[in-house]
């Protein structure tokens, strides 16, 4: 059943509740300072129209006007300034909650919603919360009660200039309800293309460098061009559409006068009207508009901010992954795939994957790409839960283990690291205070990393965001990572892939370091860095093909036999083709 935007905003908002009860009150307040003057006004004329003129009663009017409109400023002062740290405090704990609930999130929600898709969450829908709540949201009470409590009031001098003077209002409200139900489509396309833009935007940033490379232009990134042509032609469109109604929408509460000031003179001719009874209707009637158009906005608002709070209640809603793991203490570190069967969506991934490694020892995972290999790594942490079969350290379902053990018994070594932008010594640690800077220090010698770190300009206090570090200095530092959290299991993804000769050495010494005693689980491409492991899982299709060590599967042939053949010809091919040229020039 689809919520109500109204709803889902109050209920974010109520947290700050008091904050912003007071902050609508005194708005109120405010806007009702703010007509008193054009009342004091009427007084006056009242008084001038009808003598004697009392001089010492239209000094203190003019000081009681004075005094409403210092109120009235005052007050929208302090209502501003209380909305707005109820707004961003509101800001603040939903950024927090939604940044929470992603990291219970599974990684199968990631795959589904695209970075700019996140982006515009995080960012763009809830900064559009914090407008709302700061501005229109604390009008409400202001702005439904006040034209209530003049229209009653004008009722008591004239019904018919009263009703004349909301007339024209009734019937811009009725013309933007027909518009919001006529353009509701209009607005869902809207922000459904303003996020597809968003992601393109995205991706056309982080393609930056191949776009130089091959001397592009914005023109030639296609999806770019074409999401950015499909957005403002929608919008344009969409503003063509809603001319007509927009205008006849501003007329309509901007004619008030139009109406009041012939009736009304009229009126006033044919006595029906006092004259400062009319010209309190000029006064105060055509204010009415204010609140009304401050109203109409409050429903546009709302209409536009709809969808992102949609969003943002779908993404706290969304089922997290059971965390109800009681074990919170393991004895050994062996690792047990049974009948393992996993896929995404319809995409089948892996098949009925059995397999065991003892504690301490080495298992190395290999076939060609799209086999599951690192799907098989990922799901030893519960990054997704699997459908058939159960995965198991020391003999225990991983669902039955505390989510926050198992997520420190594991660690990964990634093939592309990501670098934060903080200093060296807090991408390291990662936030884990109780590493000190010593312990950082001695943790960065045994990954190969202190040399580079140490000819940084500011040492372990470098801001790494703003630094450019190699393919093999970030390895260096992720493996640097998984040595300061410690955990018993290792799972490395093509930990060597950006070595050179110097690099892989230290790598290789940094590795050596990290896996003493460890259970490791090796997600490899290179297959001469994993001929020592104890055992090697090859896979094709999702399914185990072969196992043994490296010489028993050369000895048995088939696919890892193949590739070791295609491994070694890769190798020797440049001598091979230095050797081809040569006879060719002789």
């Amino acid at each position: 059943m689809k919520k109500n935007p109204i709803k889902i905003l109050l209920q974010i908002a109520k947290p700050e509740k008091s904050r912003l009860v007071i902050a609508g009150i005194l708005t109120f307040i405010s806007s009702l300072c703010s007509l008193g003057p054009f009342y004091i006004a009427y007084l006056i004329i009242n008084s001038i129209i009808s003598p004697p003129v009392i001089f010492n009663n239209l000094f203190r009017l003019g000081i009681i006007a004075g005094a409403l409109i210092l109120g009235q400023l005052v007050l929208s002062g302090l209502a501003m300034a209380v909305s707005h740290v109820a707004a961003y405090n509101i800001l603040f704990e939903l950024r927090v909650k939604l940044a929470r609930k992603m990291l219970n999130l599974p990684l199968g929600y990631f795959t589904k919603t695209t970075s700019g898709e996140i982006k515009k969450i995080m960012m763009a829908d809830i900064e559009a919360i914090e407008e709302f709540v700061a501005h229109n949201l604390v009008d409400l009470f202001s702005v439904i009660f006040t034209p209530i409590i003049i229209f009653v009031w004008l009722l008591t001098f004239n019904i018919p200039l009263a009703i004349i003077s909301v007339a024209p209002v009734f019937l811009g409200v009725l013309l933007q309800q027909y518009r919001a139900k006529r353009d509701a489509d209009d607005f869902r396309n809207f922000f459904k293309l303003k996020g597809r833009m968003n992601t393109t935007i995205i991706e056309f940033i982080r393609g930056m460098p191949v776009i130089k490379a091959f001397n592009q232009s914005v023109y030639s990134f296609k999806s770019y061009r074409e999401e950015a042509e499909e957005y403002s032609n929608f919008w344009i469109g969409m503003n063509k559409r809603a001319a007509g109604c927009m205008v006849l929408y501003a007329l309509l509460m901007d004619s008030g006068i139009l109406f009041l000031l012939p009736i009304g003179g009229l009126f006033y001719l044919n006595n029906i009207v006092s004259l400062s009874g009319f010209l309190m209707f000029m006064f105060i009637g055509i204010g009415l508009t204010r609140f009304m158009k401050q109203l109409m906005n409050f429903g546009s608002n709302i209409n536009q901010i709809s969808r992102g709070v949609e969003v943002i209640d779908g993404v706290l809603a969304t089922e997290e992954q059971d965390d109800s793991g009681s074990i919170n203490k393991l004895e050994d570190y062996a690792l047990e795939f049974k009948n393992v069967s996993f896929g995404y969506g319809e995409n089948e991934i892996l098949n009925d994957i059995n397999f065991k490694t003892p504690q301490g020892s080495i298992t190395a995972l290999v076939g060609p790409s799209g086999a599951g290999k690192s799907t098989i790594g990922q799901l030893i942490p519960r990054f997704w839960d699997i459908e058939n079969g159960e995965i198991s350290i020391n003999g225990i379902d991983v669902k039955n283990i505390d989510n926050s053990l198992l997520m420190k018994s594991v660690s990964f070594v990634f093939q592309d690291v990501f670098i934060f932008n903080d200093s060296v010594l807090e991408n390291i640690r990662m936030g884990d205070s109780s590493v000190s800077e010593e312990e950082v220090i001695e943790i960065a010698k045994k990954a190969q990393c202190h040399d580079f770190i140490t000819k940084l300009e500011h040492g372990y206090e470098t801001q790494l965001g703003n630094h450019y570090l190699s393919g093999g200095e970030k390895q260096r530092i992720s493996i640097a990572r998984a040595i300061a959290k410690k955990s018993p299991i290792i799972i490395l993804d093509e930990a060597t892939s950006y070595s050179d000769t110097e690099n892989e050495e230290k790598i290789q010494k940094a590795l050596s370091s990290l896996l003493q005693n460890k259970t490791v689980i090796i997600i490899a491409h290179r297959l001469a860095t994993i001929k020592n492991a104890d055992q090697i899982l090859v896979l094709e299709k999702g399914k185990v093909v072969q196992r043994g060590t490296h010489d028993d599967l050369l000895a048995e042939g088939g696919l890892y036999s193949d590739m070791w053949s295609k491994h070694i010809d890769a190798n020797n091919w440049g001598i091979k083709n230095n050797s081809a040229r040569e006879a060719a020039l002789c």
